[in-house]
C-alpha cells in the first residue's frame, strides 16, 4: 500500500484537499490530530500539561481545555516548546507504528498521514511520497481571523511552523489552494491520475 504524508500549514486547506483525494482513490487516513487529542486525555500527560500551563488549562470537568492550551503556547514560545517536548515524541511514536503497519496490509490504495508537522518532526523519509497543500499568499491568515482569533494570535500560530515555502521545497508534491474548490478538485485529481497513482503502480513492481 502507498504511504503519503500529507502535510500544509495551519489553515492552507489541507484536510479539505484529503477529503477530495479520498472521493478519487480508497484511503485509509491517519489523522495526527486525532492522535494528539487522545493523548491529551492521557492521565500522564493532562498531568504534565497542568504541572507546565498551570490549573487554569483545564475546564470545568477536569480535562485539557485544547482552546485555552493552544492560547496559552502559541503566546509564549519557550512554553510552546516545552509543551512540543512533552507531545511530540508519543505523537511521532504512533505514527510510525501505524505507517509500519499499513506497510503490511493491502486494503486501501493509500494510507495517508495527516499531519502538519512531518517536516518540522523530520519524518518526511518515512513516507512513500510527502504531499504539500499551500494556501494562496494571505489566505491562511483571513482563514484564522474568521475563526475569531486576533491577528496577532493568528500570526503568531503561523509563525510557529516552518514557513510554507521551506514545505514546499520539501515535498515530492505540491498542491497550491486558492480558495477555488472546482480548481482544487481539478488539482487533486491530476495528483492522484499523473502523480501519486503512477508512484503506486512503480513500488508495487
Amino acid at each position: 500500500m502507498l504511504t503519503l504524508g500529507w502535510t500544509g500549514g495551519i489553515a492552507t486547506g489541507k484536510t479539505t484537499a484529503l477529503e477530495l483525494l479520498g472521493k478519487i482513490a480508497h484511503l485509509d487516513v491517519f489523522e495526527a490530530d486525532r492522535l494528539g487529542h487522545r493523548l491529551l486525555r492521557e492521565p500522564w500527560v493532562r498531568d504534565a500539561v497542568v504541572e507546565l500551563c498551570g490549573r487554569d488549562v483545564l475546564d470545568g470537568g477536569g480535562e485539557i481545555d485544547r482552546e485555552r492550551l493552544g492560547r496559552m503556547v502559541f503566546a509564549d514560545r519557550d512554553l510552546l516548546a516545552r509543551y512540543n517536548n512533552l507531545i511530540h515524541p508519543p505523537l511521532v511514536e504512533g505514527i510510525r507504528t501505524a505507517v509500519e503497519e499499513a506497510r503490511s496490509r493491502n486494503d486501501a490504495e493509500a494510507f495517508v498521514v495527516d499531519a502538519a508537522l512531518i517536516f518540522e518532526w523530520g519524518i518526511g523519509r518515512l513516507f512513500d511520497a510527502v504531499v504539500a497543500v499551500r494556501a494562496a499568499q494571505g489566505l491562511a491568515l483571513r482563514r484564522l481571523l474568521r475563526e475569531g482569533l486576533s491577528e496577532l494570535e493568528a500570526r503568531q500560530r503561523l509563525n510557529s511552523q516552518l514557513r510554507e515555502d521551506v514545505k514546499v521545497q520539501r515535498a515530492d508534491f505540491v498542491i497550491i489552494n486558492d480558495n477555488d474548490l472546482d480548481a482544487l478538485g481539478r488539482r487533486v485529481w491530476f495528483l492522484w491520475e499523473h502523480q501519486l497513482a503512477p508512484l503506486k503502480r512503480a513500488r508495487a513492481t
